[in-house]
């Protein structure tokens, strides 16, 4: 457990970061905020979070460090929700709902809870699932946690990992070796300094590559996440595969030694960092109201004059964002109509042959042949057009990255607009908010047949002959084929483009309402210190913040002028 000193000065400060959020309505702190107190109240268990693009093998990396295959690997985002591991006396699982109590169950269904194939959408409505296991014994005090990745367009799995990330205690970071640092791995980097300082970068499947080959990975992903976080990185590199067992090692005596082995000092060590940060945060927005109160009456008077320009123009920001979106919309379904009926050819000549080996062995009237190729018909489509809808994400998630870029932009244009207004009235750089776009999950394939007669024949089986007419029904059968096929690909297609058309959509609304809430923000605390309300008591609040982070530093706090910037 953390010392009780330590963890008394930890809650004081979370309590109040949390009692000045609810007075000055600072609702962009709730995350982080959640996420301390959840912390404090967990027992002192060090929560190391493997996170990192879908596919980067964090899944795999913790099976090999258990020792087994616990945790599902699929050729499917294979995680759809949080799964946390640690060590116990005796296995056990325990599926945390959104609703209702806690149950356990058997290791052997974790996929059903867990996994986009078992609970796609999270329609199970799980919250977290909690594994223990006795092999982690050399383990205990931490605990793994498994996140949905980060860049797959099943991106309900980014959100649970984006909305977990404050609560991470210690990260690993997975970046595969052969795919190299991306933009999106960057900006996770720098996500996770912000939450936690005991994070290192795992990377894994470095049995791809020679021994030469990986010393330039390493020395290329060490230079790259120092230039941009400006933090000198431990790089881990890892694989699952035989004759590999040292870099296994290395890892675990890194856990060991590290986190297991040091608990309580890594524990007060991330504690004292999220409520910095949080401190740090909260103290952005009441500095921002201290200045306005003590700016001269014209420089305030037309940073709120520039803010109601804002508000006013809101509805040309949301045509110019809501035509973009538009545009892109169209090109995604031209694009997945093209991309998704270029398998007709391969998927008509592959059922084809398979329906001619299958009718081989059906016998009987006709209504019983007919019932049969329906099923199987049914199922190879299943199977067929399920096959290709996998090849959705790599077809169409560029449109979203190019969506999400440019709603960010957007943004960001707008923000620094801002930010510009209020560093020419108040003399500061005002950062404020992160916009961090998402898009929602796209639907599963849906397969429906057309009936395989135009007429009801197979009510009629007693009048036809089948040892006449079997020829002709195989004839008839085998027609089905590309039209079953080219409609079951257009739905497919259909469907790809309304789930990634959905998501635009959930970009253009999130965009919107970030950028009205976070004006309403800085107009509250600005306008209600025009009116010098408030004046007095954003300044007690500052010194409250202060006295929070000399708590947790154990310095005396200094004295600030809180109606000018601090002091780098």
């Amino acid at each position: 457990m953390i010392a009780n000193d330590a963890k008394g000065s930890v809650a004081a400060g979370v309590d109040r970061v949390g009692a000045i959020c609810r007075r000055f309505r600072i609702d962009s702190l709730a995350p982080q905020l959640a996420a301390c107190e959840e912390m404090l109240g967990d027992g002192g268990v060090v929560d190391v979070a493997v996170l990192g693009q879908f596919k980067a093998g964090k899944s795999s990396f913790l099976n090999g460090l258990i020792g087994g295959a616990v945790v599902p690997v699929d050729v499917l985002p294979s995680t759809a929700v949080v799964t946390r591991i640690g060590y116990g006396p005796r296995e056990r699982v325990t599926v945390h709902g959104l609703a209702g109590e806690p149950f356990d169950i058997p290791l052997g269904r974790l996929p059903d809870f867990v996994t986009e194939r078992g609970n796609p959408a999270n329609e199970k409505r799980v919250a977290v699932v909690d594994v223990e296991l006795p092999s982690l014994a050399p383990y205990e005090g931490i605990r793994f946690v498994d996140t949905p990745g980060l860049g797959s367009v099943f991106a309900h799995n980014t959100r649970v990992s984006m909305d977990w990330m404050p609560r991470v205690g210690a990260a690993l970071v997975a970046v595969s070796v052969n795919h190299p640092l991306s933009e999106d791995d960057l900006l996770l980097l720098n996500d996770v300094s912000r939450h936690t300082p005991e994070a290192a970068i795992l990377l894994t499947k470095a049995d791809l590559v020679s021994g030469a080959e990986l010393a330039s990975v390493i020395e290329f992903t060490r230079s790259q996440a120092t230039s941009r976080t400006g933090k000198e990185w431990r790089i881990l590199p890892v694989s699952n595969r035989p004759g590999f067992e040292g870099m296994r090692s290395e890892v675990a005596k890194y856990l060991r030694e590290r986190i297991a082995g040091r608990r309580e000092e890594a524990f007060e060590e991330i504690a004292r960092h999220k409520v910095h940060a949080l401190v740090a945060g909260c103290r952005e927005y009441l500095l921002l109201a201290s200045l306005a109160a003590g700016a001269a009456d014209t420089a305030r008077s037309d940073l709120i004059e520039a803010l109601e320009r804002e508000r006013r123009g809101f509805g040309s920001v949301k045509g110019e964002l809501r035509l973009l979106c538009n545009h892109l919309q169209a090109e995604v379904r031209t694009a997945a109509d093209d991309r998704f009926h270029a398998y007709h050819r391969e998927v008509t000549g592959r059922v084809t042959d398979n329906l001619r080996e299958a009718m081989a062995g059906w016998k009987g009237h006709l209504g019983r042949v007919t019932r049969e190729f329906e099923g199987w018909l049914a199922d190879a489509m299943m199977e067929e057009m399920g096959a290709v809808s996998l090849h959705g994400e790599g077809h169409l998630a560029g449109f979203l990255f190019r969506a999400q870029a440019s709603v960010e932009r957007s943004v960001r244009a707008f923000v620094d607009r801002l930010a510009r207004e209020i560093e020419r009235a108040l003399g500061i750089r005002f950062e404020g908010a992160r916009f961090d776009p998402r898009v929602e999950e796209p639907a599963h394939p849906d397969v429906r047949l057309s009936p395989t007669f135009d007429t009801h024949f197979e009510l009629l089986w007693f009048l036809i002959p089948m040892p006449v007419f079997r020829p002709l029904v195989r004839r008839h059968f085998l027609r089905r084929i590309p039209w079953e096929v080219e409609k079951n690909l257009s739905r497919v297609a259909g469907q790809w483009a309304d789930a990634v058309g959905a998501s635009i959509d959930v970009l253009f609304r999130d965009a919107t309402a970030f950028l009205e809430r976070e004006v309403g923000t800085i107009a509250g605390l600005v306008g209600e210190s025009e009116a010098g309300n408030r004046g007095e008591e954003v300044r007690a609040a500052l010194t409250e913040l202060d006295a929070a982070e000399s708590a947790l530093t154990g310095e005396e706090s200094e004295s600030f002028d809180h109606g000018l910037p601090r002091p780098g």
